[in-house]
């Protein structure tokens, strides 16, 4: 008998210290997440919030404006089928306008070298795009580097890429329809106020600006 209550006790204290343990685990756990969430904030602040930018951001930062010519000409893409839903075209569509600065640019010199007869260049807009549709749509290629950012102001630097436009029908996904003259589009990276959760923070941002025949 006593011995059955000398393992019960021994059996007890291991649950004790084991869920004491397990508890410590846990907060020790939490406190390193916490801490890496910090760290990971902090450096998120040190790229978008920076007053000022070193070589190897300003480069980040230009091949990122490589990649979003990319998704503007997927969110157009999208907005030009008329085979999808509706609001699914308008989301896109917004999300094309997101990555445009309205006073920098006219959305409708992307689609100078449409070449659908339908498309009157001077009249386009994008409630055109919207409600009536592209039958075909661009993809940008040899996306080049023309000028590196530089500072304009504490809040601004300008650069442009310069590019080509393979158009293609939605029939056709593989064989172009027209293939444009080099292009080139100014693009900025500007610090605004964005929101993230229930803060407001300024942060650098890639927008596009002009769109210009030729790669100078």
């Amino acid at each position: 008998m006593k011995l059955f209550k000398y393992i019960w006790i021994i059996i007890l204290f291991y649950f004790v210290c084991s869920a004491r343990t397990c508890v410590e685990d846990e907060d020790a756990a939490a406190v390193r997440e916490e801490q890496y969430i910090k760290e990971m904030k902090d450096s998120i602040k040190h790229v978008f919030m920076s007053d000022s930018l070193s070589g190897d951001l300003l480069r980040s930062f230009e091949m990122t404006a490589e990649k979003k010519l990319i998704e503007l000409a997927d969110y157009l893409k999208i907005a030009a089928d008329t085979t999808l839903d509706q609001k699914f075209r308008q989301q896109a569509l917004e999300m094309a306008e997101d990555l445009i600065i309205p006073e920098k640019v006219v959305l409708n010199a992307w689609f100078m070298a449409y070449p659908g007869k339908k498309l009157v260049y001077s009249d386009f807009s994008t409630s055109q795009l919207h409600s009536e549709g592209f039958s075909q749509w661009a993809k940008p290629e040899q996306i080049i580097l023309n000028i590196p950012l530089t500072r304009e102001t504490d809040s601004l630097y300008k650069g442009s890429l310069s590019f080509c436009q393979k158009w293609f029908s939605f029939i056709d996904t593989q064989n172009p329809v027209n293939i444009s003259e080099p292009l080139t589009i100014d693009f900025y990276l500007i610090k605004t106020m964005k929101s993230f959760g229930g803060q407001q923070l300024k942060v650098w941002s890639v927008g596009f600006g002009s769109i210009k025949q030729g790669n100078k």
